[in-house]
Formats: structure tokens, C-alpha cells, sequence
């Protein structure tokens, strides 16, 4: 009982490394995109807050449910602005809650 036995191997296409060293090179970039920001921390730091609200107002709903009204009430009536360019989401969300 000879038994032959393949063993796949990996190979890398990956191409090799320069030599040199840019490490100078990286920093700069990587202090360039902390100094300017960029619109992923705007999206990311809008989306944290959005969810934040809605927990607030939920655990709020549950302890003090006449607080929360009034959160919501003022949330609405802001969200109402027609100073807006586009249709605005949460007026739409609010508008389907209601029917």
C-alpha cells in the first residue's frame, strides 16, 4: 500500500516590496488626511449620533413617556424645516408612522 500523497502549495503573485523606505512619505500622508478629514468621519460621526438620539428617546419612551412626547414633538418640528433642497427622510418616516 504506497499511497502518494499532494500537498497544494500557496503561491504569492504578489509583487515584491521597493527596497527603499517611505515611511517619511506615509507620515506626511497619513497627518494630510487627519489634518483635512474626510467625509467617512462626517458620515460615521452622523450615524453614531442619529443612533444615540434613538436610543435616548426609547429608554426615554419607557421611564418618562411625557418627556419623550415633547422630545419627539420638538424633533418633529425641526425635522419639518422647508429651508430643505431635498425631501427630508425623517419627515417621510414620521409621515408613514402616522398613518
Amino acid at each position: 500500500m504506497n499511497e502518494t500523497y499532494i500537498i497544494p502549495t500557496v503561491v504569492d503573485d504578489r509583487p515584491a516590496l521597493p527596497a527603499e523606505d517611505d515611511t517619511e512619505q506615509l507620515a506626511e500622508e497619513s497627518s494630510r488626511r487627519r489634518r483635512e478629514g474626510s467625509a467617512d468621519d462626517i458620515i460615521a460621526m452622523q450615524a453614531a449620533v442619529c443612533m444615540l438620539i434613538a436610543a435616548a428617546l426609547m429608554i426615554t419612551n419607557i421611564f418618562r413617556p411625557d418627556i419623550s412626547g415633547e422630545l419627539f414633538a420638538r424633533l418633529r418640528e425641526l425635522a419639518e424645516s422647508s429651508r430643505e433642497l431635498f425631501t427630508n427622510p425623517i419627515e417621510l418616516l414620521l409621515g408613514l408612522l402616522d398613518k
